[in-house]
């Protein structure tokens, strides 16, 4: 009775190793597909920056669920720029100094943040005409996202 109950175990662990197999590869073949999905349109959104900003050094590629982000160095400025999943470009940042910011907003800032230190602005450019910027702020354990418009109006954007 040993012997069978050895050969039943020995079928089963083969069946089980071949159907083991099938599904790895099956993974593999899904996951491969759907990885080549996003590196073929990062090879677009490559292609795009290269036309866009060809003199880009130090390029930086980070995917995320929702776009695809180029960090880069371009005339002495550091720059991010955004691409959806089918290689288009939806947006594009640069660090700035605070003193690129409205003055309106710099003098609103100065008055309702007193002893806050910037520790980094942006400005942002979206495709959809939205254009912002973004400066946070320090002061002990305390950070704010500033979001600023253009004509200087100044709103939290996060504490």
């Amino acid at each position: 009775m040993k012997p069978q109950i050895n050969l039943l175990a020995d079928k089963v662990k083969r069946l089980l190793s071949r159907k083991g197999i099938v599904v790895l590869l099956a993974a593999t073949l899904v996951t491969s597909s759907a990885f080549a999905g996003v590196e073929d349109n990062k090879e677009k959104a490559i292609k795009n920056l290269r036309e866009e900003f060809a003199s880009a050094k130090d390029v930086q590629w980070k995917v995320t669920e929702n776009y695809l982000k180029a960090s880069f160095n371009w005339n002495n400025q550091q720059l991010e720029v955004f691409y959806n999943y089918e290689g288009e470009m939806i947006a594009k940042s640069r660090h700035i100094e605070p003193t690129s910011l409205p003055l309106d907003a710099q003098q609103t800032i100065t008055k309702k943040y007193p002893g806050y230190r910037s520790d980094e602005t942006v400005e942002y450019d979206g495709i959809e005409g939205d254009h912002y910027f973004y400066t946070s702020l320090v002061k002990d354990n305390t950070k704010i996202l500033l979001q600023i418009t253009t004509q200087g109006d100044v709103s939290v954007y996060r504490k």
